[in-house]
């Protein structure tokens, strides 16, 4: 206490006197205030780029670069230690642990604290959610349109209900909220939807072959303007209708084959002609648009493709093999008759020209003998002269082309398609490939090595199967087809011409942007007859059927005709159905809308794909047996009582009653459910007194058991008053 008192005096005396005979200099507070903002803009108008020059001087002086040094700094990262996170000022190791125990409990609780905040926040949420589900649906029962049983405001007497008849009406007539705004449908899909509904209808009638499924689907399906995709969904159907129309008339599964090949070359071809237009039309200086002359278009495309100025006779063999290319056998044979090429073998006694107006006259097919004469003359003569260069060489490839299309012999064609200039697109390599495919041709070699020994030894590939391409098409999978995902349609359209129909709507089923169009193409291909076997159509039935159940919300109708092609996709039969129907009616609820009205008013969607009214009534009493079976009684009620059977639907109206009259007694919501039971009850009552089920034994009983719960629930609602 000395010592502060020691100090205090000390203090004073400065402030007094001034011992040490320092100058004084007094301020006022303005002057003080005039300097230290003077000071301040002294500091702020620092020139900083003196201060940088000086410095990067006093750094070059010592043998450092300023800008690496700024770099290395820029870089540098401060890491906390395990000392800054959990402080080491403790005497002892216990004390130590005791920190860090205490710290982990904290940030635990404190963690502990928020997830409860989050659920409680969550539940309450969910609470609300359900509440206004409640008061929703009761506000809609109430404004239920006619054809619908709409629940009461009130509680009614038991004689009053007994006393008042009402039609086996069914619940939930539109399978929709009419308070809810529904989510508008587009064009597309709408469009979609009518020929799915064209599609059941021929269905159900047994008419299907009447009905070209993909042609209506490609007209609902309009080209897009989009100028730069290569490859749009529009083209995609018009691939499939090019190679469904091929099959009019065709059974056998090698003549199928066969007819789907010529109908995918058919598309390729037709699309390679529109390219060679388009190119033309681009290029008008050196195209002759003048002219509408196939031959003169094909030497205008074939000169496109060369800097100089080249002679038409110089580029025979190229516009021969792109007169192939494009589906002009004709001008080919007229371009091949005019090539006077000295070294021209003749193959089996037969010019080139002559073997090429045979092969176009016989549908692109050749005997054995003629292939092999073929592809020896290209094994030999061919593929082994490199004397060529320059423009001869390129028309030397076109020929070697031009000779492999002909003798259908993949071992060509696999020399051929690494010529980047030849085969140059992916399209080029499938109309090349697809050439190669010829179901006949297997048959009559397997037959021909039977009756010749000799016939080993041909100069001939093995035969080249629609299997083999498929395989080929897997193996290279959608990666390299699709250009890494970028061109996803292109993959469809190669699964497609390799007749992977399967496997192309499912790919499509798992993109996103290609799922509604993957649904009806699936949709169409089943209905020509592509799809099959069906035991292994479980996934394409997935698609169709995950597509109707984003409907049943919103169209509860237009799900059913779905769900009916998800039946037809595998082996539609009765139990497939009565399943999926099963399922439509649990997800949206919409009896009236599905099921009729009881024989009163609609008759329901069903009534369009069952015509027969007792074939339908048996299928909606398997299907409510089924539900009862699983304890999902609302369904199995309502399906009895459009089949009709007010019998059975009495009886699991009784097991609800039961177990509904003693909560409706304090709970409000509970009383309001119990009042509409009832009035469901007492249509089923009507009906079975109007019927000749009222002297069954069965139906005594579950009258007299509705009578009974009647009597017990007025006598506790009496109590309870």
């Amino acid at each position: 206490m000395d010592q502060w008192d020691q100090l205090l005096a000390s203090s004073e005396g400065l402030v007094q006197g001034n011992p040490l005979g320092m100058p004084r200099v007094s301020r006022t507070i303005n002057q003080v205030q005039q300097l230290s903002e003077k000071m301040v803009s002294k500091v702020q108008h620092r020139d900083t780029t003196t201060d940088g020059l000086a410095s990067a001087r006093l750094l070059a002086q010592q043998g450092l670069n300023q800008r690496q040094l700024s770099k290395a700094l820029s870089k540098f990262e401060m890491k906390p230690t395990y000392e800054d996170v959990y402080q080491t000022q403790h005497p002892s190791v216990d004390e130590y642990l005791r920190h860090v125990q205490q710290s982990t409990l904290l940030s635990a609780i404190q963690e502990a604290q928020k997830d409860a905040v989050s659920a409680f926040d969550d539940f309450m949420d969910e609470c609300m959610e359900r509440d206004w589900a409640q008061d929703r649906g009761r506000l809609v029962g109430q404004l239920m349109p006619i054809g619908a049983s709409s629940k009461p405001q009130q509680s009614l007497p038991a004689t009053q209900i007994r006393n008042q008849p009402a039609p086996l009406l069914l619940q939930g007539v539109n399978g929709a909220t009419p308070m809810e705004a529904q989510p508008q449908r587009s064009e597309q899909a709408n469009r979609y939807a009518e020929v799915v509904r064209a599609v059941n209808k021929v269905l159900v009638t047994g008419s299907q072959d009447l009905y070209d499924a993909v042609n209506a689907f490609l007209a609902a399906c309009p080209e897009e303007d989009n100028a730069d995709k290569k490859m749009t969904v529009h083209k995609a159907w018009v691939l499939l209708s090019t190679m469904a129309a091929q099959l009019k008339g065709v059974v056998s599964a090698p003549d199928r084959t066969a007819a789907l090949v010529v109908g995918a070359r058919a598309f390729l071809e037709q699309s390679y002609q529109q390219y060679i237009r388009s190119k033309l039309q681009e290029r008008r200086s050196q195209g002759a648009l003048s002219s509408s002359n196939t031959l003169d278009q094909l030497q205008a495309f074939a000169r496109m493709s060369h800097q100089e100025h080249v002679d038409d006779k110089d580029l025979a063999w190229q516009v021969v093999f792109l007169a192939l290319r494009a589906g002009h056998t004709g001008v080919a044979v007229k371009v091949a008759k005019g090539i006077r090429d000295p070294s021209s073998g003749v193959m089996g006694h037969s010019t080139f020209e002559e073997v090429l107006e045979r092969w176009r006259v016989t549908g692109h097919s050749l005997s054995q003998q003629q292939r092999s004469n073929i592809a020896k003359e290209c094994t030999t003569n061919l593929l082994g002269d490199h004397s060529q260069t320059g423009l001869k060489a390129l028309q030397h490839k076109y020929r070697v082309a031009a000779h492999a299309v002909l003798a259908a012999d993949s071992g060509l064609a696999d020399q051929v398609a690494k010529e980047a200039g030849i085969i140059g697109t992916i399209e080029d390599f499938m109309w090349l490939k697809l050439h190669l495919v010829q179901p006949s041709l297997a048959a009559s070699m397997s037959t021909s090595n039977r009756q010749s020994p000799t016939a080993t030894s041909s100069m001939l590939s093995p035969p080249y199967s629609i299997t083999t391409l498929q395989e080929e098409v897997l193996h290279w999978g959608p990666a390299f087809f699709s250009q890494d995902g970028a061109q996803p349609l292109v993959y469809v359209v190669v699964l497609l011409m390799s007749q992977h129909f399967r496997k192309a709507v499912e790919y499509m089923g798992d993109q996103a942007g290609l799922r509604e169009h993957g649904t009806h193409m699936a949709i169409a291909c089943n209905h020509h007859k592509l799809l099959s076997p069906e035991e292994q159509n479980q996934k394409v039935r997935q698609i169709i059927q995950q597509y109707g159940q984003d409907l049943t919300a919103t169209d509860a109708r237009l799900a059913l005709e779905y769900y009916w092609q998800a039946a037809a996709v595998v082996d539609a039969s009765q139990a497939v159905k009565e399943d999926l129907l099963r399922q439509l009616l649990i997800e949206s609820k919409a009896y009236g809308s599905l099921l009729g009205s009881g024989g009163v008013g609609d008759p329901g969607a069903l009534s369009s794909f069952i015509p027969d009214a007792s074939e339908r009534q048996r299928m909606m009493e398997a299907v409510g047996d089924a539900c009862e079976q699983q304890g999902q009684l609302e369904t199995a009620r309502e399906l009895y009582l459009a089949a009709p059977n007010p019998c059975a639907a009495l009886r699991i109206m009784n097991r609800q009653l039961s177990d509904l009259i003693k909560p409706a007694i304090a709970d409000e919501a509970a009383g309001e459910e119990l009042a509409g039971l009832l009035r469901r009850a007492a249509d089923a009552q009507n009906s079975i007194e109007k019927s000749s089920l009222q002297h069954a034994s069965a139906a005594q009983q579950e009258l007299q058991a509705f009578q009974y719960l009647q009597i017990i629930r007025d006598l506790l609602a009496a109590a309870h008053r």
